[in-house]
């Protein structure tokens, strides 16, 4: 008996991104042993268009839209989803690289699975310039089931745009990426996780580089204004619920509390200031926040100053 083929399609949303860059994450995809695809590259407006690259592409499975304007990561993805053919919708971030076989083997657990689970994810193998690490998926808290508490509290945020297999369906029943300016993976993640549960596929299928190309290099929260802003926009749209939950309520406390000191150190005075009460809110009786303000207020003072 012939099994029905699975048809995916794929999203890569692109700005800016420099041509070797973008040439090796769309080789990533054509190169896949699996050959069942469509790959759908989103242009978010880059300043200079990104067509000329992708037409040194033959390949008819490949389809380029580009926006007018740069509209956020948020929008790009959603415009690839709403221009897809196929029933299961993957992604790979510009910056990224898929492995060969990453379609085949997703393929096995998908027919396995489905329908009851519609959402799945693997593991990266993390590039930080030279250096390489591998998961260690004997040592990572992962799992098959539901993720809402871990995505409400923040804790082990370990499933990244690259790694993710998504049926349609969720999307048609529970909506798209936010486009808004919140931080659209972990936003649509612990929306899923309200209705569903994630499955985890124990490998590695991806190269994910920690890169200054997107939001998702370290520093960026801290010397991008718009993604600095993120984690604000997320808090305050998902702010009632976490208020609802112990277990959110005291871990957003400690973040918040956290988040103030970087930003200190980062001398984002506006940031700080809001990252603490947002924190003192959550726990007006916590003496943490009041010592933290103590020791750093000439810290605080002088940045206040150095601001008006």
């Amino acid at each position: 008996m012939i099994k029905n083929i699975l048809y995916f399609s794929i999203v890569l949303p692109a700005y800016n991104t420099p041509p070797d860059i973008l040439r090796r994450a769309i080789d990533s995809v054509l190169n896949q042993t699996y050959p069942y695809f469509e790959l759908i590259i989103v242009d978010d407006g880059s300043d200079a268009s990104l067509e000329h690259i992708v037409k040194e592409y033959t390949d008819d499975r490949i389809y380029f839209i580009r926006h007018p304007e740069n509209k956020g990561a948020g929008a790009a993805h959603n415009t690839g989803i709403k221009a897809s053919k196929y029933d299961w919708i993957a992604f790979i971030c510009h910056d990224d690289e898929w492995l060969p076989n990453k379609l085949e083997v997703c393929v096995q657990y998908i027919e396995k699975n489905y329908p009851q689970y519609k959402f799945y994810y693997h593991f990266p193998i993390i590039i930080e310039q030279t250096i390489i690490k591998r998961s260690n998926i004997n040592s990572i808290i992962s799992k098959t089931g539901n993720y809402y508490i871990d995505f409400l509290i923040g804790k082990d945020l370990l499933i990244q745009s690259s790694s993710v297999i998504i049926s349609k369906e969720c999307f048609n029943n529970y909506g798209y990426y936010d486009e808004t300016g919140v931080l659209i993976d972990w936003d649509i993640y612990l929306r899923f996780s309200q209705y569903i549960d994630f499955y985890c596929i124990n490998e590695c299928l991806s190269n994910y580089y920690i890169s200054r190309l997107g939001i998702t290099h370290p520093d960026s929260i801290f010397k991008n204004k718009k993604a600095g802003s993120d984690i604000f926009s997320f808090y305050n749209k998902w702010g009632k619920t976490i208020k609802a939950n112990i277990e959110a309520k005291e871990a957003w406390k400690f973040r918040w509390n956290t988040l103030a000191i970087i930003y200190l150190e980062n001398k984002k005075f506006k940031n700080v200031i809001k990252a603490y009460w947002e924190s003192i809110k959550l726990d007006p009786f916590w003496r943490g926040n009041y010592i933290d303000i103590l020791k750093n207020l000439p810290k605080i003072i002088k940045l206040m100053i150095t601001n008006k």
